[in-house]
């Protein structure tokens, strides 16, 4: 009453009815079982380029190529793994 009586203004309370609604989500077009998993994405992805490191660097040692794949291959399987488990946090 103090406050209302110095500025001579009413104070409403927010009425939540008038604020707006959440935006609209649309649902993926692609069922989850079509979708490829990001784990399988980022393996390949980053075991090709594993490789084409090591085929630049070492040229065609047999035994590097396969190592720097392999190595790529579980780095970007990590990599997709963690980006999988945020997705789901959202």
């Amino acid at each position: 009453m103090f406050l209302v009586c110095l500025t001579n203004k009413i104070i409403f309370m927010p009425e939540s009815r008038k604020r707006k609604g959440h935006p609209f989500k649309k649902p993926a077009d692609i069922p989850a079982s079509q979708r490829t998993k990001g784990r399988t994405f980022w393996a390949l992805l980053i075991g090709v380029f594993s490789l084409l490191i090591a085929l630049f660097s070492a040229g065609l040692n047999y035994i590097v190529l396969i190592i720097a794949a392999i190595a790529g291959g579980s780095i970007g399987y990590f990599i997709g793994k963690s980006m999988e488990q945020e997705a789901n946090k959202k």
